[in-house]
């Protein structure tokens, strides 16, 4: 009896473990007090947070940004791209789109350094950028002339290798593996394709410094096991 209450005591204890893990990577805890609270910000006049991004009834119709879908409350970005393509790497797969479509647009709205993270609401913005903000979140690596260069990234607005079941030689069945909170990896793709928040949880907080929102952590310093994140995926 004494052995079986001990066992018992174990398995809460590890399961207590794991999900104080869970709770301190900041997955689940939502947008408050997250990267992506703007609440506080100075040039956001109506300090709310959510606005920045969506707004659930727009009334300025003169910018249209709803037309972007998710109720899109912020400007996007009018650049070109160089884009990861199988030009840059022979070995790539998924049908790659041309330019940067769905979620991923919305993030380079104030990721790719050109568009100002002001540009929100009635705003016409201008007078803060993702370099007054911090530039390491400036998501194209280097120039390429006059467009943004996206090959020193991960490919995304791509489509998963065969569908989204994974090829069973380079890809995971993404239909059944899962990220730390437990969502599976073809639930993060945005109609069939990888984007931003495929790996990343814009809604999400970022309690552990580094992290950079991932769905599962990249190292054991940050609580996962090496290169977990793109092990979730990938077959190497």
């Amino acid at each position: 009896m004494k052995r079986a209450s001990l066992i018992i005591v174990l398995a809460l204890l590890l399961v207590s473990f794991l999900y104080s893990l869970v709770l301190g990577l900041g997955f689940g805890q939502g947008m408050r007090g997250s990267p992506h609270d703007f609440s506080l910000a100075n040039w956001n006049p109506d300090k709310e947070m959510c606005r920045v991004c969506h707004v659930p009834h727009d009334h300025v119709l003169a910018t249209q940004r709803y037309t972007n879908g998710l109720l899109w409350n912020h400007g996007v970005s009018s650049a070109s791209y160089t884009m990861y393509s199988s030009s840059w790497s022979p070995t790539i797969e998924g049908q790659q789109s041309a330019q940067p479509d769905g979620t991923a647009k919305l993030c380079l709205g104030c990721h790719d350094g050109t568009a100002a993270i002001d540009t929100f609401d009635k705003y016409a913005g201008g007078s803060w950028h993702m370099d007054d903000e911090n530039p390491i979140f400036i998501i194209p690596g280097f120039s390429d002339g006059a467009n943004l260069d996206m090959r020193g990234t991960h490919p995304i607005s791509i489509r998963f290798p065969s569908g989204q079941v994974g090829d069973g030689k380079n890809f995971k069945d993404i239909n059944t593996v899962t990220w730390t909170s437990g969502d599976t990896v073809a639930s993060t793709l945005d109609n069939g394709k990888v984007q931003c928040s495929t790996c990343h949880d814009v809604h999400d907080q970022e309690t552990v410094p580094g992290t950079r929102l991932l769905r599962s952590p990249q190292t054991v310093a940050d609580g996962g096991s090496p290169s977990q994140l793109c092990l979730t995926c990938h077959i190497k």
